[in-house]
């Protein structure tokens, strides 16, 4: 009989317990996981979970605060919610509200752009945002081990999300923050091989223009080379820096002959400043370059890039690229 009425205690309490969370949670919770139906939520930086479930609560999105608020608690990934105006289904489930806000695709104002873009062209895309406001005042600078104002190299290529009403200032210090950190990552601010942080970011630069993540370490060798004998670096991509030009495979002679200190046929050294903006990779490489005696590198056809110390071989390839050139192969 006890045997019984344990039996039927347990039953009781686990029936009680199951009713118990239906109450606390499913009562208070939608259960669909997706809607027609949509609104926009803006998240601003530095909001805890409680602020953003009862903003989803406020909004529709949700039946109540407390059940986001208890899943956002347990789930390391609603730290990483990114600030900006979320478009957010209504009437879903407190799980569903919390992956449409991780989705970064469901954040309207996203701007990001790639590896080597110039500070002008980033500037011309900030300009274009619809979250950002006003113009640059020079008072956003690098850091002072680097010693320039120029914010060339500066602007770390990534995805950000800006709410509406960013200043300029803002968006351009975010930039520089995300790139102090992954020069932190790299140690490229730690300087390398006798090299200054700036110098090592100019040469990061050039072999973000120069070639495929691939052959990053291999590019970062053949310029350290060069500049260890004395040779000119001769690298088209800081021609077309100064030429405000891209895409040039080949350049005509006549601009070789371009009177500025970005043309390194005719000026030895490091350009002035750096050429673009570089990535991850890029910066990696350059303070960790291959191994080798390689002066020379040519694209002989896409995906192709070969390295050499000897001229003739060089010349050999620069002859096989021109063939695939005229083939079509680079168009």
């Amino acid at each position: 009989m006890k045997k019984y009425l344990s039996l039927s205690l347990s039953v009781l309490l686990t029936t009680l317990v199951a009713i118990a969370f239906h109450n606390a949670f499913l009562l208070n919770d939608y259960r669909a996981t997706s809607s027609t139906s949509k609104t926009q939520i803006l998240i601003k930086s530095g909001e805890t979970g409680f602020d953003i479930a009862r903003k989803l609560s406020e909004s529709g999105v949700i039946k109540t605060s407390k059940v986001f608020y208890k899943i956002a608690l347990n789930d390391r990934r609603a730290k990483s919610i990114a600030p900006g105006v979320h478009e957010i289904d209504l009437e879903i489930s407190s799980q569903a509200a919390l992956e449409q806000l991780l989705d970064a695709k469901r954040i309207i104002g996203v701007f990001g752009f790639t590896e080597g873009l110039r500070k002008s062209e980033i500037f011309n895309l900030l300009i274009k945002s619809d979250s950002v406001t006003g113009k640059y005042s020079g008072k956003v600078i690098p850091n002072k081990i680097y010693n320039t104002k120029d914010l060339e190299g500066f602007l770390f290529p990534a995805q950000y999300s800006f709410e509406p009403g960013t200043t300029f200032d803002q968006a351009v210090l975010r930039m520089v923050q995300r790139f102090d950190f992954a020069a932190k990552e790299s140690k490229i601010d730690q300087g390398f091989s006798g090299y200054s942080p700036y110098q090592l970011l100019i040469i990061a630069s050039i072999v973000q223009s120069e070639g495929d993540p691939e052959d990053f370490a291999k590019i970062s060798r053949v310029i350290y080379n060069r500049l260890k004998i004395g040779m000119p670096l001769q690298i088209n991509a800081t021609i077309d820096y100064a030429l405000n030009l891209r895409g040039n495979i080949r350049l005509p002679y006549k601009r070789l002959e371009i009177d500025s200190k970005f043309n390194t046929y005719k000026y030895r050294g490091l350009p002035p400043t750096p050429i673009s903006n570089p990535g991850e990779e890029a910066m990696a490489a350059t303070v960790n370059p291959a191994s080798g005696d390689w002066l020379y590198y040519v694209t002989v056809k896409p995906g192709d890039t070969r390295f050499t110390k000897s001229y003739d071989e060089f010349l050999g390839w620069a002859n096989e690229f021109r063939k695939n050139e005229k083939a079509g192969m680079f168009e």
